[in-house]
């Protein structure tokens, strides 16, 4: 999601007590803003993973809506990534793969998740569920907003995660020795408890 200037700043944090999150956001005041989602995710890169190794994101999403998306580097601040990201909807999804395709680039994994979208002073909330564990993504205009929100949620910002989905999987599959292929809920083959394996530990 880009909360404004083609620019997402967000902080992203492992969660255990999914539900008392969800309650903490009602006695706040939060307004859902997209209820519980299913989403797939695919990531398309060149065939020598020229995207990947620049740090960039090029992706198709598909869940209420379909969206192309494309994600710059980016820096960390303060443990809070800061990245361009160019998104907008599309109308025929299947048009877009072909396009992509046709420029050269290919699909080389995907990955689903439920997203649950929350707004509470003018930051967005995601609640994410992924088949190795369950996030809250907190995207706003700035940084203090995005500390604020954390802060009142009783997150515990040191353990705030840097590292997107894919690569926390994609770490996972390292320490699985198990090659690099698509998350699905269906197929995923680790425990909840690997996180903490690569030093990912509940924020709540």
């Amino acid at each position: 999601m880009t909360v404004g200037d083609n620019q997402e700043i967000e902080a992203k944090f492992n969660i255990k007590n999914f539900n008392a999150i969800k309650q903490q956001l009602g006695k706040l005041g939060a307004q859902i803003i997209q209820p519980r989602n299913f989403e797939i995710n695919y990531r398309y890169d060149t065939p020598d993973r020229r995207l990947s190794v620049d740090s960039k994101v090029l992706r198709i999403r598909q869940d209420s809506k379909n969206w192309l998306t494309f994600k710059g580097p980016g820096e960390s601040i303060d443990g809070i990534r800061i990245r361009q990201e160019i998104e907008f909807s599309i109308s025929d999804i299947n048009s877009a793969h072909l396009f992509l395709q046709a420029l050269g680039y290919q699909i080389y994994q995907f990955y689903e998740k439920y997203r649950t979208v929350y707004i509470l002073n003018k930051s967005y909330i995601m609640l994410d569920e992924l088949p190795f564990g369950t996030f809250v993504e907190i995207e706003s205009t700035d940084l203090i907003s995005i500390k604020n929100c954390a802060e009142i949620l009783g997150l515990r910002w040191e353990l705030n995660i840097e590292a997107g989905y894919m690569a926390i999987y994609n770490n996972l599959c390292k320490i699985m020795d198990t090659n690099y292929g698509n998350l699905s809920f269906k197929e995923f083959v680790g425990t909840l408890d690997m996180l903490s394996k690569i030093n990912i530990f509940p924020a709540d």
